[in-house]
């Protein structure tokens, strides 16, 4: 699930179509202890700890399913310090959806810990994903893949152009700036939403990661830009070069417009819409880059 760091419009935890169908599909998985969640872009059964089924609806669920997988066997046997989702079985196709199984990962989901109890075990994060090298003949998603990857500005321009005449050119804005301020950055493997919703905790520490959708190689500050949605940039600066910082502020301003893209593309004009007010709330209220201190202690 990607957070475009704001809570998502109230929609059905679970769809109605694919479940049966996965069930004579995959019937030796304990579908009787199913729990259903619901992410901005998938639904989601955890049936345990044995396995976790993610479904993926619209016009590009094959590329998005088969994307993730190919991202989380990128990451197989990198010596990351925590755990991850493996893909436990060839991806499903069905009419007009996708389903992914993937190993379960422990941990506790800890969405709303303060910033002086993450702040280590995020650099450590950052760290260790600064230090992947992907495994031979392996690829990553190209980069905003999930939101159009070079159509995005395209996209963005076609679904802010009926937004007011000052917000519409600040959306143009934004995406120019983050395009620019790419063009001279080494890429490096990124999580690409490393929101706390996606950190699984045992204890003080971290003991996983997941939904690696949008990993790709791109720009360090892409990871930092979930955090100073959640935190600060001024919090964020106690981790990460200032430098960075500033860049990741410009790719914050632009979380709101790749949802929104990304919405577009899956034919959710719900989301889309909710996606855009965000961005359009952020510009007005003056928090489009930084919505400052959050949640510090």
């Amino acid at each position: 699930m990607h957070s475009a760091d704001a809570s998502l419009p109230g929609r059905d935890s679970r769809p109605s179509d694919p479940w049966t169908a996965l069930r004579s599909i995959w019937p030796d998985l304990p579908w009787d202890a199913a729990q259903f969640r619901r992410g901005a872009f998938h639904y989601v059964a955890v049936l345990g700890e044995a396995a976790v089924v993610r479904v993926v609806y619209g016009p590009r669920h094959v590329q998005s399913t088969e994307g993730e997988a190919g991202n989380l066997a990128a990451f197989t046997h990198t010596g990351l310090p925590f755990l991850i989702p493996a893909v436990l079985r060839t991806p499903f196709h069905g009419s007009g959806w996708s389903a992914q199984l993937n190993s379960y990962v422990p941990g506790d989901h800890r969405p709303l810990e303060a910033w002086t109890a993450v702040r280590e075990p995020l650099a450590r994060i950052l760290a260790a994903l600064a230090d992947v090298i992907p495994r031979p003949g392996s690829s990553l998603r190209p980069v905003r893949e999930w939101c159009g990857a070079g159509e995005w500005p395209a996209i963005v321009a076609g679904i802010t152009v009926a937004l007011p005449g000052r917000e519409a050119k600040a959306a143009g804005r934004v995406v120019a700036d983050v395009l620019a301020a790419e063009e001279m950055v080494i890429p490096a493997v990124v999580h690409g939403d490393l929101g706390l919703h996606n950190v699984l905790w045992n204890g003080p520490g971290v003991s996983g990661l997941v939904d690696f959708d949008n990993a790709c190689l791109g720009d360090p500050a892409m990871d930092l830009a979930p955090l100073i949605g959640a935190f600060g940039a001024a919090a964020v600066t106690d981790i990460a070069d200032p430098d960075l910082v500033s860049r990741a502020q410009l790719h914050r301003a632009s979380l709101s417009l790749q949802v929104a893209a990304a919405a577009e593309l899956a034919g959710d004009g719900e989301l889309r819409d909710f996606a855009l007010g965000n961005f359009s709330d952020r510009f007005s209220n003056g928090t489009l880059y930084d919505p400052g201190p959050q949640r510090t202690v």
